[in-house]
C-alpha cells in the first residue's frame, strides 16, 4: 500500500513538472513568432492541451493496460451525461450574473478596470472562443480527471466503491490538485510567478464538479462539455464587458 501510494505521488509530482514545463516552453514557443502572426497564444495554447491529452492517454495505458474508452472517452450514460452538463450550465450562468452583478453594484472601481480591458481584434475574439469551446477540457480532462481519479481510486483509495469516505477523498484531493495545477512557479529559484486566488477558488469548485460527474458517470463527456463551457462563457463575459 505504501509503495503504490508513494508510486501515485511521484506521478503527481511529475505531472506537476510537466504542467510547468508546458507553461515554460509555451512562452518561449510564442516569443518566436513573429509580430504579424496572427494567434500566437492559440497556438500555444494547443500545443500547450494536446501534450497533457497524449500525457494522459499514455500513462492511462502504461498503468492499467486498458484503452481509452475505459479511461472515459466514451459516450456511455450518455443521457446522465447531459443531465449533469445541463445543471452545471445553469449553475455557471447563475454564478457569472452574480458575480458580474456583485462587481458592478459593489465594487465599481474593479468594473471600472474590467471595461477599460481593450478589446482584441474581431478574428482574435472568435479564435479565442473557439479555443476555449474545444481544447481545455480535450487535455485537462483526460489528464486531471480520467487520469488522477483512476489512479487515486486504484493505488490509494483502493476500496472507494464501497466508501462514501473514499469516494469524498477522491474528490477533495483531485479537486485541489486541480486548483493547485493553476498556481505557476519556477524550480530554480522556487518561487511562485503566478496565482488568482479566485481562478483558483473556481478551479477547485468546477474541479469537484467534474470529479463527482466522472465518477457517476464513467464518463469525460459532461466534464468536458463542463469544462469548455465555462471557460468559454467566461471569456464571451469579458469580452461583453469591455465593449459596454
Amino acid at each position: 500500500m505504501i509503495n503504490k501510494v508513494g508510486y501515485t505521488l511521484l506521478i503527481l509530482v511529475c505531472i506537476q513538472i510537466l504542467n510547468q514545463f508546458l507553461i515554460f516552453t509555451g512562452s518561449a514557443l510564442e516569443r518566436t513568432f513573429g509580430s504579424g502572426f496572427q494567434n500566437p497564444g492559440i497556438v500555444v495554447g494547443v500545443y500547450q492541451q494536446t501534450v497533457q491529452a497524449v500525457t494522459g492517454i499514455v500513462l492511462y495505458r502504461w498503468i492499467f493496460k486498458k484503452g481509452i474508452r475505459d479511461l472515459g472517452v466514451n459516450l456511455r450514460n450518455k443521457k446522465l451525461s447531459m443531465k449533469f452538463f445541463y445543471i452545471f450550465a445553469l449553475l455557471w450562468f447563475s454564478i457569472i450574473v452574480l458575480y458580474v452583478s456583485a462587481i458592478y453594484f459593489f465594487f465599481p472601481s474593479a468594473w471600472v478596470v474590467m471595461k477599460a480591458i481593450e478589446l482584441p481584434q474581431t478574428n482574435r475574439m472568435i479564435a479565442r472562443l473557439l479555443f476555449q469551446s474545444f481544447f481545455p477540457g480535450m487535455g485537462e480532462e483526460i489528464l486531471f480527471r480520467g487520469l488522477i481519479i483512476n489512479l487515486l481510486s486504484a493505488f490509494v483509495f483502493t476500496k472507494f466503491r464501497q466508501s462514501r469516505a473514499s469516494k469524498f477523498g477522491i474528490i477533495v484531493l483531485s479537486s485541489t490538485y486541480f486548483a493547485v495545477a493553476h498556481i505557476y512557479f519556477t524550480l530554480v529559484p522556487l518561487q511562485i510567478t503566478h496565482i488568482d486566488y479566485l481562478q483558483i477558488i473556481m478551479a477547485l469548485g468546477c474541479g469537484a464538479f467534474y470529479a463527482i460527474v466522472y465518477l457517476k458517470t464513467n464518463s469525460l463527456l459532461a466534464p468536458f462539455l463542463a469544462h469548455n463551457f465555462s471557460n468559454t462563457t467566461s471569456t464571451l463575459c469579458g469580452y461583453i464587458i469591455s465593449g459596454l
